[in-house]
């Protein structure tokens, strides 16, 4: 670790990260655990979950649990959380990152679709957040960092409930902030944008906005989104508290 970059060590720590099979939670992953830290993955993809704890051993990383999970309701959220504590002895740092995207026209958007977004990406979150907390303040030091979204901050009519679902996220993001920062747990958010991952790609969406909304006129990536969150989850961010770092390529101020 060179001079300047101590703070942003994760070495000693164990970090949580729902999501973990792919994408943006797989990048977390890699990164954090890059960084120093253990690992606890979740992911309800019990396939998906093995093939990404295997990569990243592969890689001299250390994975200490593996939980195969459906985050939403509160009892097997709780056992989840419970059962990666189990594994790895503590949780230090959670990453909320798993959410169920869907891209529905407003006025097509029955109520069975409207419950799965919230299940997932909002009373799952919510549920896991408090756990976790709870749990760190004992130990008196965590970080949980919140995958939102820039849908939560510009109006997207054919994701309706998804981006009020992301809302949400940034709505609690502030709350479990002010609650919990005097017993050490500092919890902010990401804000992602357009990122290159498999549902965008579905229909060539990630491609039609980078040519139309975009100022930076590409979809962002997972590492780069996980830039962001290793900040957030390191005591180079220890004067941020309930806040969500937006990171768009300009989208959310086009």
């Amino acid at each position: 670790m060179t001079k300047g970059t101590e703070k942003l060590s994760l070495e000693g720590r164990v970090a949580m990260i729902t999501g973990a099979g792919a994408g943006i939670g797989m990048a977390c992953a890699r990164l954090l655990g890059g960084r120093g830290a253990a690992l606890a993955l979740v992911d309800r993809d019990p396939d998906a979950l093995a093939s990404a704890a295997q990569t990243l051993k592969s890689e001299g990383i250390a994975v200490n649990a593996q939980v195969v999970a459906t985050i939403g309701q509160r009892k097997p959220t709780h056992a989840a959380f419970a059962d990666g504590v189990a594994q790895a002895g503590r949780i230090d740092i959670l990453v909320n990152n798993a959410g169920l995207y869907l891209r529905t026209p407003m006025a097509e958007i029955d109520d069975e679709e409207w419950d799965r977004i919230f299940d997932v990406n909002v009373r799952g979150l919510y549920h896991l957040s408090i756990a976790a907390a709870e749990h760190m303040k004992s130990n008196g030091w965590g970080r949980i960092v919140n995958i939102a979204s820039v849908d939560g901050i510009v109006p997207f009519p054919g994701m309706a409930h998804y981006a009020a679902s992301k809302a949400a996220v940034i709505s609690l993001t502030k709350t479990f902030g002010a609650a919990y920062v005097g017993d050490g747990v500092l919890v902010n958010g990401v804000a992602p944008g357009a990122i290159d991952t498999e549902p965008m790609r579905i229909g060539n969406h990630i491609a039609r906005l980078a040519e139309t909304v975009i100022p930076m006129g590409r979809g962002g990536q997972p590492e780069e989104m996980a830039e962001a969150v290793a900040f957030l989850a390191s005591e180079a961010a220890s004067y941020c508290v309930g806040e969500t770092l937006v990171a768009s390529g300009g989208l959310a101020y086009r």
